[in-house]
């Protein structure tokens, strides 16, 4: 079986022989049309070829390189003009040569090699773009391979800081449920438990069916009921197919976590949450809206989040750069937040 390596030799290969073969018929077919000779045109242009093979990869190969390292543009400038120069005049002694004409310097330097140096540089210069856009084809693919490794390692970090965070709010809840009811300690155990295996296996991954992660927001939503009881008012809509779409793991679940941090938890009143989830004509639509505690009133609703909603921004101009709108804001009664993807 052929290897990939070798199917790419083979491919460069043949499509060199094509340009070359392109360069031969055209010149000679032109030529020859003109001057009712083919074959003697053809001929011509044959014995033309190594001299325009040699001066096209010398530049390509060697003075274009020479540039894009040094950038001493006179030095290679000089260097094309004197590869151009004698080209032509060894082409121009070949032909005369096969054509039977005594060699003299008016005959090397007359019209005729004008044309030759035209039609030399034609084919240099064809080279040279193609060969030039590679070149800067490969360099912007290695420009956003390293761009994409920095964007990895930096949705790594945050994936890193979340688990720490996570927990420890998580064992916030904890240890409030063990201050209340030991029953529901150890029921709350177990689905802290869930919680834990979700968000390390979860966040492993880059992106998540939807429906899993709602999944992970109703099993927190379950146990935070433990905790709050009737008190707590909670309203959670899902609106649309959510089974053909695929979310970055625990961006929502981190909103659904403040609505209870900061809008239940420091509320001794009843405190309420309404969630929503909307999937309509290819956009996603999720809303939050949770009460404001009475001693927060009058405080700055805009530092809400911390970690976890300075986390959530950058994850999403990380994955879904231009293609998110995210509007959070607050008054005294009750805290907003908006997400709207569009894919």
């Amino acid at each position: 079986m052929i290897s990939e390596t070798t199917k790419k030799t083979i491919t460069r290969i043949s499509l060199h022989v094509a340009f070359w073969a392109f360069y031969v018929l055209f010149f000679g077919l032109f030529y020859g049309k003109y001057g009712k000779n083919y074959n003697q045109h053809l001929i011509e242009t044959a014995v033309m070829l190594p001299f325009v093979m040699s001066a096209t990869y010398l530049t390509i190969y060697g003075i274009l390189p020479s540039y894009l390292k040094s950038r001493k543009l006179l030095k290679n400038f000089v260097l094309i003009v004197l590869l151009m120069f004698f080209t032509t005049i060894g082409e121009a002694v070949s032909l005369m040569i096969i054509s039977g004409v005594p060699l003299t310097f008016g005959a090397i330097f007359d019209l005729t090699s004008i044309y030759l140096l035209l039609e030399t540089n034609f084919m240099v210069a064809i080279a040279f773009v193609i060969k030039f856009y590679k070149l800067w084809h490969e360099q912007q693919e290695e420009k956003y391979k390293i761009e994409k490794l920095n964007l990895e390692k930096e949705l790594n970090l945050l994936k890193a800081q979340l688990h720490p965070h996570f927990l420890f709010n998580t064992m916030n809840n904890l240890y409030a449920l063990s201050l209340e009811n030991k029953t529901k300690t150890s029921e709350g155990i177990a689905k802290i438990s869930d919680l834990l295996r979700s968000v390390l296996y979860e966040c492993n991954e880059r992106e998540i069916p939807l429906e899993r992660e709602i999944g992970i927001i109703q099993n927190y939503i379950e146990l935070e009921k433990m905790r709050y009881g009737d008190r707590l008012r909670i309203d959670f809509k899902v609106d649309g197919d959510v089974t053909r779409m695929k979310i970055a793991p625990m961006i929502l679940f981190t909103f659904v976590e403040n609505c209870f941090k900061h809008g239940c938890s420091p509320d001794p009143d009843r405190p309420y949450i309404n969630i929503g989830i909307k999937l309509q004509n290819g956009q996603f639509q999720f809303r939050t809206k949770n009460s404001q505690p009475k001693i927060q009133r009058g405080s700055n609703s805009k530092k809400k989040g911390g970690v976890g909603l300075a986390n959530v921004r950058k994850r999403l101009e990380i994955l879904y750069p231009g293609k998110y709108e995210l509007n959070c804001m607050g008054d005294e009664i009750c805290y907003n937040v908006s997400l709207t993807l569009r894919h």
